[in-house]
């Protein structure tokens, strides 16, 4: 009885997330796999027949998805071989939606399977280290929303802004992966219509490259002073200064409870390289949770009627309100950390009191 009274509490005290993450990738149909053509097909690998057992899985491990599912078509003992591997196995079986953005996006060439694989067995976002609840597709690296939005490292921008940024080469460029976005309404705060297809890349590639390029931190530097001599826009100026600041270590922190920069520039390009990405754990398949609990906290600031002692826990001093206590509706948990959240959660408070009553 009192688990179920448990479970019950918890579901009144989660909600839905449909219309938070409505700007990101999403609703795609899944690749269909092929059938089997009725002509029979041998049992071979070709040359992978030579090796030794071990190392034809070491070697599997390097292939990417659309690699791996090319070898299942050649004969049924690849078939065989590639949907035992857990890496094809637990990718195909628990994230195909995501799969399939790599694929539309032309990134899937780009990350082995077996890099995949262990960012579906990860749970914390690589920038906040709170849980991350989806896939940056550039990368194939696990963020959470807050960091997508607040983080200029996982910005995408168009090939020509990043010549121009870092200054960079074509050639230079080609050493980076090149996505194809999907047409569609996109955005992380507010969502715009992207009808054409866009060729993009990843800021914190961009960066990396271009230190790779320049040879230092301190050169890249140098390239910031000729910015304003090129005659840019005040818009491209602030850009390209927050590009040029881009972490490429993660902050470790919830970044809406740092100060924001002055002239931040809106992300043109928000929600379209990432997707809703779960976790693979021990326990089972985890997705996150959103706290109701969270939206009546927000609520009561709104209306005026949040005690001031819960609003200067949730926002530290030197920082406006508005990001912060946007933040907290759309961060997610794994269900350990919900029940933890919950007990210091002030809108949680209320509607336990609610139902209590």
């Amino acid at each position: 009885m009192c688990s179920e009274l448990s479970q019950n509490l918890f579901h009144h005290l989660v909600r839905p997330e449909a219309s938070e993450f409505k700007g990101m990738i999403r609703g795609l149909p899944l690749a269909v796999r092929p059938s089997p053509s009725g002509q029979p097909r041998g049992s071979s690998l070709g040359q992978l027949d030579l090796l030794p057992a071990e190392l034809l899985l070491s070697v599997l491990d390097l292939l990417d998805f659309q690699s791996l599912s090319r070898l299942s078509r050649v004969s049924s003992l690849g078939k065989d071989v590639v949907e035992d591997l857990p890496v094809y196995r637990d990718v195909i079986e628990h994230a195909p939606e995501a799969l399939t953005a790599l694929v539309k996006t032309r990134l899937v060439s780009h990350h082995p399977a077996a890099l995949v694989h262990q960012t579906l067995h990860q749970s914390r976002c690589v920038s906040c280290h709170y849980y991350g609840g989806f896939l940056f597709l550039p990368t194939c690296e696990r963020v959470c929303f807050e960091c997508l939005y607040e983080n200029q490292a996982f910005r995408m921008t168009t090939p020509t802004l990043a010549k121009q940024c870092f200054a960079l080469t074509d050639n230079d460029l080609e050493q980076i992966p090149l996505m194809h976005s999907i047409p569609g309404t996109f955005g992380l705060r507010f969502q715009f219509a992207h009808k054409k297809v866009e060729h993009l890349v990843s800021v914190k590639q961009a960066k990396q490259l271009a230190l790779q390029v320049h040879g230092s931190p301190e050169n890249l530097a140098e390239l910031r002073p000729k910015f304003r001599a090129a005659n840019m826009t005040p818009r491209v100026l602030g850009m390209f200064r927050h590009f040029h600041e881009a972490p490429l270590e993660p902050p470790a922190c919830d970044m809406s409870r740092l100060p924001r920069k002055a002239e931040v520039v809106e992300d043109d390009f928000g929600g379209m390289a990432s997707i809703r990405f779960p976790s693979l754990t021990d326990s089972g398949v985890e997705n996150g949770h959103l706290c109701q609990g969270c939206l009546v906290t927000y609520g009561h600031y709104m209306q005026g009627a949040l005690p001031e002692g819960t609003l200067s826990e949730l926002v530290p001093s030197g920082v406006g309100p508005y990001r912060p206590l946007l933040a907290i509706l759309t961060r997610l948990w794994s269900a350990d950390g919900f029940m933890e959240h919950a007990h210091q959660c002030y809108g949680v408070r209320r509607l336990v009191g609610q139902c209590l009553s």
